[in-house]
């Protein structure tokens, strides 16, 4: 070791590879009576006040790069850089006060328990089931893609390092191979980050680079064991014979073991009275939170003892959750993990890595900035060559399932190029066991950095997928009448998430009384809404739709109750039904546009929306302060779908919809107006009330004329409105004839049916409406109203209303009924018609 510098009272010995170092205090200045350390000044409070400027720093980059489409970890990779010794730390007095060399130790350690509970994360994460059912041809690709990156990867390493190094060629080797994992390296949860930002999640690219991308996942661990096992050439024997018997103990002790521990009597028992559990799917407690303390205990454990054969921590816990078994633990377990190192352990991570990497002096000695550069531009190239050569040397040129052009090949290879914390993890693990130095990882940091910075940009300038949709070929057929007048097969779009609890059995019950025959079935596509985090569970989802072609009879995605209930639906259906499940990850704010384009792909006449809250207990006085604003995101989201759906949309007020069995007498109300909206509402219902067991009553409420002006009601009106009076005149005259000839076509065709009936009730003003739904809605019990939103109707009867209304989403009628205190028990679906032209009206 050589003496570097001496700075206040500290001596900085560092190692010939420029990575190992040492701070000792100075002798002279540590026993002088006029300076002594104080461990608690500048430890545990130090590493605090650490983290808050990281966070802070963090939280303005982030700032100014989300609309660039930036990820956050990439504002906290910056921010670690910018906190290192390359910018802020050339300042003398922010270098001694806020990065002294005392708290060092206690931030790589604080750091080092989060990075083996992230691992442990990753690992837990991580299931082989997709791997085998993933086709062949697109396994080969992804293999096939990964040559030409290990290759370059050396190359460009030798091309970077200084070529005074006197190293062997074998110790160069290794450490270029460390470069090259890094480069064939694809991280699964940013890649569906940026998917789900640009909208490419459900494009064949999209399928491609994630399924690619999973299989790149699983090959990056095992060349990290590999270089792990030969970094150490006297060791190499020892260490390969420690891996072999760790993964043999793991896959035929160690996950039997766990297996029967998670599912076994000891932890089913429910005696303790202060127990705290987890509630399960079918509401039985399961597990106490001393499971899920004993795990996170287990996954310490793990990591002790791989550190103690020489392997590293992380290599135990990564273990430890590939092989613990999935299942409720595994997800609670998961829950209370990811918010503290997605928001606390990764950020720490970014900002020991910064630490670590002085940007501003990175040129190896020997090379210039030109070498540097070079290095970027082959490391970035790689994976998009490796994309052409793959392309050209498979069938008639496709990566995928279909063909792509060369610009969506590009597109695919830019993809590819996502990296993540696993990169990072890498690159620290090389420096760990002595494979880099502190200038050439320097540079891969910054390598890495620009390649994350650059994919959004560039697949948004280069790949637009909505030029390259072509036209629906059944754009006529968007509407619940025009579905249901064809006598075809009806295509319904179901969401169903998290945040709506037991929505998913009002749906189903939906759907089944949607009157599925012979000459016209019902198609209905499932879409599991999943809010997009850093997490890589959310990814899995998506890799089980590649690889399984998504159907629900073949499918195991990881929402357990949506999809036993939809395979449930159509096991019980004769075939009348036909399932697909779909998982949409994005944020809330933008899951409309997954919503709207998979509507538009399977050419859906209908989507059913959750309500985002479950009325069924709760008044209007209870509910008004904390819904009438758009806070909450299920509720902006369904706005969203409302207002940008080119397709009937229905919103569904579920109390207790799913609690009616199959076979029962299911009584429907429908409260008819006029207007496209009420035609839909009425067509719906006049569906279901066309089999069995379904009794059917409607009330057409008729406006009592005041006056010698019918048209008065429009001056309330016309400030919300571009068009003129003529205009909102003809437009009310129009949808009169379509009503009467609707009504009439109804009154005809149901005129011997028993269990259709049709009153129509003359009413004056909001008051009048109000009373006449008290009245009919007490009169008898009925299961589900379903009403038109009527957000295009111009009616006397509504103009009233308006006040009283708490959620503009479900129109006058289905607000005044959903939160009403005489409507408790009664369902409401809420309807909006899809208006393409006065054609389509008619239809």
């Amino acid at each position: 070791m050589a003496t570097k510098e001496e700075l206040d009272g500290y001596k900085i010995l560092v190692d010939k590879n420029r990575v190992d170092m040492k701070v000792c205090y100075d002798d002279k200045v540590y026993n002088s009576s006029n300076w002594t350390p104080n461990p608690l000044v500048s430890t545990v409070p130090m590493l605090y006040i650490q983290i808050s400027i990281h966070l802070f720093l963090s939280g303005l980059v982030f700032l100014f790069l989300k609309p660039f489409n930036q990820s956050p970890l990439v504002a906290e990779i910056i921010a670690g850089i910018l906190m290192g010794p390359g910018f802020l730390g050339k300042c003398y007095v922010y270098l001694n006060s806020i990065l002294p060399f005392i708290s060092d130790s206690v931030l790589e350690h604080t750091m080092s328990i989060g990075t083996v509970y992230y691992m442990f994360q990753l690992g837990l994460d991580m299931n082989l089931t997709p791997m085998s059912n993933i086709s062949r041809r697109i396994t080969a690709t992804a293999i096939a893609g990964m040559i030409i990156p290990l290759a370059m990867g050396i190359w460009s390493y030798f091309l970077l390092i200084s070529p005074l190094e006197e190293e062997s060629v074998v110790s160069k080797l290794k450490s270029a191979f460390v470069w090259a994992t890094v480069l064939t390296s694809t991280n699964l949860p940013d890649l569906t980050r940026v998917l789900a930002n640009l909208k490419l999640m459900r494009t064949e690219i999209g399928r491609t680079a994630i399924t690619s991308s999973f299989v790149n996942d699983i090959a990056t661990w095992f060349f990290i064991v590999i270089f792990i096992s030969i970094s150490r050439t006297e060791e190499m024997a020892s260490m390969c014979i420690s891996i072999l018997a760790l993964i043999l103990f793991c896959t035929f002790l160690g996950r039997p073991a766990l297996s029967w521990l998670v599912t076994g009597p000891t932890l089913m028992s429910h005696d303790d009275d202060d127990y705290n559990g987890v509630v399960n799917d079918d509401g039985c407690n399961t597990y106490k939170e001393i499971h899920v303390q004993f795990v996170l205990f287990g996954v310490i454990v793990s990591a002790f003892v791989t550190d103690a054969m020489g392997l590293g921590s992380f290599i135990g816990a990564l273990m430890f959750g590939f092989i613990f078994p999935s299942g409720q633990l595994a997800t609670v377990v998961l829950e209370r993990l990811e918010k503290v190192t997605s928001w606390i352990f990764v950020p720490l991570y970014c900002l020991v890595n910064g630490i670590k990497s002085k940007v501003t002096e990175m040129v190896p000695t020997g090379r210039t900035i030109k070498h540097v550069i070079l290095f970027m531009a082959l490391s970035w190239a790689a994976k998009i060559l490796s994309t052409f050569v793959v392309a050209v040397l498979t069938t008639g040129g496709a990566v995928a399932p279909v063909r792509m052009n060369r610009r969506e090949i590009f597109t695919l290879g830019v993809l590819m190029n996502s990296k993540g914390l696993l990169a990072l993890i890498t690159i620290n693990i090389g420096r760990e066991f002595y494979l880099l130095d502190k200038d050439t990882s320097s540079v891969m940091v910054v390598t890495i950095l620009l390649m994350m910075m650059s994919i959004p940009p560039v697949v948004k300038y280069v790949y637009n997928p909505k030029n390259n949709r072509m036209p629906s070929s059944h754009g006529l057929r968007r509407t619940i009448q025009s579905a249901t007048a064809t006598e075809s097969t009806f295509p319904i779009v179901v969401c169903v998430h998290a945040l709506t609890g037991d929505i998913v059995q009002g749906m189903t019950s939906l759907l089944r009384m949607s009157n599925p025959t012979v000459r016209s079935k019902i198609f209905a596509v499932g879409i599991h809404l999943v809010e997009l985090t850093e997490h890589t569970a959310a990814a899995m989802l998506i890799v089980h739709d590649a690889a399984f072609h998504p159907r629900v009879g073949d499918s195991k995605l990881n929402s357990g109750q949506t999809i036993h209930a939809m395979e449930e639906l159509e096991r019980d259906s004769d075939e009348l039904i036909k399932v697909e499940c779909l998982t949409a990850i994005s944020r809330y704010t933008t899951m409309h546009i997954d919503i709207c384009s998979i509507a538009e792909d399977k050419s859906a006449a209908l989507i059913l929306l959750p309500f985002h809250e479950t009325l069924e207990e709760k008044g209007k006085d209870d509910s008004e302060d904390t819904n009438k604003s758009c806070a909450n995101p299920i509720r902006n989201m369904n706005q969203q779908v409302l207002t940008h759906a080119q397709c009937t949309v229905g919103l569904l007020v579920d109390k207790g919809l799913g609690k009616f069995f199959y076979g029962h007498i299911i009584n429907l109300l429908v409260f008819y107006i006029g207007g496209g909206d009420d035609r839909e509402a009425l067509s719906y219902a006049w569906r279901m009330a066309s089999q069995p067991g379904v009794h059917l009553t409607v009330v057409r409420l008729i406006p009592r004329a005041v006056g010698e002006n019918p048209y008065s009601h429009l001056d309330d009106i016309l400030d919300d409105q571009e068009q003129g009076i003529l205009s909102l005149i003809e437009e009310e005259e129009r949808q009169k004839e379509l009503d009467e000839e609707f009504l009439g076509d109804f009154k005809w065709r149901t005129a011997t049916n028993e269990a259709v009936a049709l009153s129509e009730v003359v009413v004056w003003g909001a008051e009048e409406t109000l009373a006449l739904i008290r009245n009919v809605m007490e009169g008898d019990s009925y299961q589900l109203c379903i009403v038109g939103r009527g957000n295009r109707r111009i009616s006397p009867l509504e103009s009233g209303l308006v006040e009283l209304m708490e959620f503009r989403e479900l129109g006058f009628m289905g607000d005044a009924i959903a939160t009403s205190s005489f409507s408790k028990g009664t369902s409401v679906l809420v309807i909006q018609h899809y208006y393409t032209s006065s054609s389509q009206d008619k239809k």
